[in-house]
């Protein structure tokens, strides 16, 4: 292989870009370069599924930060994402969810030719081995590894039990026919070592020594390099070096929602005026590079707990090295799972064509009167939700030039009027279900906001102040049918040539679900379309 010439350089082993690799080297006849900024996925914390509590924050994140956020009394607001190989996919809760059909239907309808449900479900379909075997929705013998938790912890089940006593739908499967009602979480995960199904894992490691795949660690993207608006490559820092890199056919921005608009503003693409306040020529001006940025935003309800069945409760040294015992030999128990195993996907309003909020049952007390939040601090447990498709836009800009420097983030959380009359019903939702009969031997006081908290303008100034991003980021590198947007519906970039994005920023609307799963189902769907237009080159 050459040193410096490849058919395709895929930006981010992310979790697009480990799927384009193994996908894009099948066949054995195109040179692929793959570049990640981050390490090898060696660290064994990933490999728990409980990890993230230590990943997140910790040398494989790149820790990024929101600018003092206007609607949230100015806190500046934590984005961490995976600097690793697998990307977030390798620090993440490993929480499986493909969003709601009608989610991928709007898009279609939004000018996003090819990308109905029916159009994107062969490609999760193809991405999938789950544990429950193939059906009319679910894949049997993909790369990525799909099953339900193994702690059917009683708090979970009163969340279920509450969910019925308030006649609200149960489902066996949110990622089936149906997504609404009360469920089992499912995750990415195996029930053997490795726990954790990273991209990485499902995709990367199984092509790895494939003698036309080039994986370079270590090594951050510092510009596209352009011929005209002809994608030629990229130039890249490495050991203290800068590297240059060409292609033959397409280069590859898998960076992330928030990388991959930072790459194609240094890069000269761009809204032209604020790329000349940094000094930068412009090659595409595409002022829409970094807005319609998106995530799940949510808050909670908390209650200390009557009995000792919370995760506190591993504090005590001979409980945790029994649920370590439970890890190591039946892959089961409070460590095997991220601890949010079950979940609702209910409406605020029963004339709503899919449920607009999301619930999680969280048997771990938060402990917010600290600057950063402290877990288990004390015997409790919550509600959290998330509003899935919440109408506040941010952007993503360049603070500066230098190419090292983190993006500048505004998420704008909470803009939208019509946001906090979710988060309301949301809460209001959440006190119900603590306040079944199913919770009964386990509910305490309420911690947070506590029983004064009545009022609508009480709930909302609590949850302005307890307020819990999902890290969801999307859309700032939108999917359209015109300029307005990024990318067209194949993925290219509008106004250049052979330079693609594929990677969650091309959703042109935030799904009702987490996005690893989806962002998989994008790069798988990228692949074909890559491959196909390979054979016209031919």
């Amino acid at each position: 292989m050459s040193d410096n010439r490849f058919d395709y350089i895929i930006v981010g082993a992310g979790s697009a870009g480990c799927v384009l690799a193994n996908r894009l080297t099948a066949s054995g006849k195109h040179r692929v370069l793959l570049l990640e900024a981050g390490s090898r996925d060696w660290n064994p914390i990933i490999r728990v599924p409980i990890g993230e509590a230590l990943t997140v924050g910790g040398s494989i994140d790149w820790k990024f930060k929101t600018e003092p956020e206007p609607n949230l009394c100015d806190r500046v607001v934590p984005l961490p994402r995976g600097k690793v190989l697998g990307g977030s996919s390798s620090i993440n809760g490993q929480l499986y969810v493909r969003g709601h059909q009608l989610d991928y239907d709007e898009w279609s309808a939004m000018g996003c030719k090819g990308w109905s449900f029916n159009e994107v479900l062969p490609f999760f379909k193809r991405s999938e081995h789950w544990a429950g075997g193939p059906d009319a929705y679910r894949g049997g013998d993909g790369p990525l590894k799909t099953t339900f938790g193994r702690f059917r912890h009683p708090i979970y089940q009163a969340f279920l039990d509450a969910g019925k006593e308030l006649n609200y739908p149960l489902t066996t499967d949110c990622n089936g026919a149906d997504q609404e009602g009360f469920s089992w979480t499912q995750y990415t995960q195996t029930h053997a070592f490795p726990l954790r199904c990273s991209s990485a894992t499902a995709y990367l490691h199984p092509a790895e020594n494939r003698q036309n795949l080039n994986l370079q660690t270590k090594a951050q993207v510092t510009r596209l390099l352009f011929d005209g608006v002809q994608c030629t490559g990229v130039e890249y820092m490495q050991a203290g070096r800068s590297v240059k890199a060409y292609c033959n056919a397409e280069v590859i921005l898998s960076a992330g929602t928030y990388q991959s608009p930072q790459i194609l503003m240094l890069s000269g693409i761009g809204d032209a005026d604020k790329l000349a306040l940094h000094g930068i020529d412009t090659v595409s001006n595409l002022p829409s590079v970094g807005q319609n940025l998106t995530d799940h935003f949510g808050s909670m309800v908390q209650h200390r707990c009557k009995i000792t069945a919370t995760y506190h409760s591993l504090r005590n040294p001979f409980r945790f090295l029994g649920a370590l015992g439970q890890l190591l030999f039946a892959r089961s128990g409070p460590l095997s799972v991220f601890p949010m195993n079950a979940q609702a996907y209910l409406k605020t309003d029963p004339s709503l064509d899919r449920p607009d909020v999301k619930f999680y049952m969280f048997p771990v007390s938060v402990d917010n009167s600290a600057s950063e939040p402290r877990y288990a601090s004390f015997n409790g447990y919550n509600i959290h939700w998330g509003v899935m498709r919440p109408f506040s836009k941010g952007v993503v800009e360049l603070h500066s030039a230098d190419p090292f420097t983190a993006p500048k983030v505004t998420h704008n959380y909470l803009k939208d009027p019509r946001d906090i009359a979710t988060h309301r019903a949301a809460f209001k939702i959440a006190r119900k279900i603590h306040n079944t009969q199913a919770f009964e031997q386990f509910r305490g006081a309420e911690t947070d906001p506590g029983a004064a908290f009545q009022s609508d303008e009480d709930i909302d100034n609590y949850v302005r102040s307890i307020s819990l991003p999902q890290y969801h980021p999307v859309g700032t590198c939108q999917m359209g049918k015109d300029k307005k947007s990024v990318v067209d519906p194949e993925l290219r970039v509008w106004g250049v040539k052979g330079l693609r994005i594929v990677d969650a920023s091309i959703m042109p609307r935030l799904i009702g679900g987490n996005t690893n799963g989806p962002t998989i189902m994008i790069a798988e769907k990228a692949s074909e379309m890559i491959l196909e237009g390979s054979k016209s080159r031919v």
